[in-house]
């Protein structure tokens, strides 16, 4: 009975002495981290470039010519800087025309950079300036010389975004190219989309 007291006397004081020694230890050991949790990488990354087509109509703002008006088309590249900030360069053709005495048609590049407002539920309207270089082409027989020239634009309008990659745009755009005699000048009126990528 003696050697069973002392048993149990021992191991009660070895167990005494190694808890505290077994809390310390828990003590000391810093807290882990949790794991980070998984992203899902995005699929729809839009890195802020564009490509853009649109068509419209188009009509002549030219003293002494017809403005009967015709198609017109275009399209172009651009970058998205921020949400209020764009700029792209593009192309437009606006196809032939009776303008009176001759037929006209006039291709435009230009450079334009855009001031965007976005507001609710996807819509955003927008100003806009560019500059660049135009050509216009004369047929027929009281038609003057092809000629080309400086030409800039102010544009209008508001887009709505479909989707994260997908814009559609309604726009207004007044331009000039310099040519000899009266500039040539036209209106138009647009519709299109961009595509981010």
């Amino acid at each position: 009975m003696k050697s069973f007291l002392k048993t149990g006397l021992l191991a009660t004081s070895i167990i005494a002495l190694m808890a505290p020694v077994a809390i310390a230890a828990d003590i000391d050991v810093p807290p882990q981290p949790a794991p980070a949790p998984y992203v899902q990488p995005d699929d729809n990354y839009v890195s802020g470039w564009y490509v853009r087509g649109d068509a419209g109509f188009s009509w002549l703002d030219v003293s002494g010519l017809d403005d009967d008006g015709t198609a017109i088309a275009g399209g172009g590249v651009g970058y998205q800087i921020n949400q209020y900030f764009r700029t792209d360069l593009r192309a437009d053709h606006a196809f032939e025309q009776d303008a009176g005495p001759f037929d006209v048609n006039a291709t435009t590049i230009l450079w334009n950079a855009y001031v965007d407002v976005p507001l609710s539920m996807g819509f955003t309207p927008y100003v806009g300036i560019g500059a660049g270089y135009g050509f216009v082409d004369y047929s027929g027989a009281a038609a003057p010389s092809d000629d080309e020239g400086f030409a800039w634009t102010a544009t209008g309008g508001v887009a709505f975004q479909m989707t994260q990659n997908i814009t559609l745009d309604a726009g207004y755009s007044y331009r000039e190219i310099d040519v000899a005699g009266p500039n040539y000048a036209d209106h138009s009126v647009t519709g299109g989309m961009r595509w981010s990528f």
